[in-house]
């Protein structure tokens, strides 16, 4: 199974759906809306650190050229490429609605 989390998002059926698809998982990501500041900026360490108190645990999945990252704790999709099929995410999110936690995925 690709990880338990993302089955407890879109239940059992998502490896499967990634296999008709052809969707590739990119992997487990770290996503903030916090911007970390370059390293010689005086607040640098402030917003590491508010960074990190704000990070959540996303997944990235590749389909068609394009991509898609979605927070697996918010059920937010923080990044959507154009190249993103529209019909799969639609299907995700069908998928999210119908899944274990019954989540409606949120778009920023």
């Amino acid at each position: 199974m690709f990880d338990d989390h993302v089955a407890d998002l879109f239940g059992l059926g998502f490896e499967e759906w990634m296999e008709k698809n052809h969707v590739v998982g990119g992997g487990f990501v770290s996503w903030s809306k916090v911007v970390i500041l370059p390293d010689d900026h005086p607040d640098h360490d402030k917003s590491l650190k508010e960074y990190m108190d704000n990070e959540e645990i996303a997944v990235e999945l590749i389909a068609n050229n394009g991509h898609i990252i979605i927070t697996l704790h918010s059920a937010k999709i923080v990044e959507k490429s154009d190249d993103f099929p529209d019909n799969l995410l639609d299907e995700l999110k069908v998928m999210a609605t119908n899944g274990p936690y019954k989540t409606q995925l949120k778009e920023l």
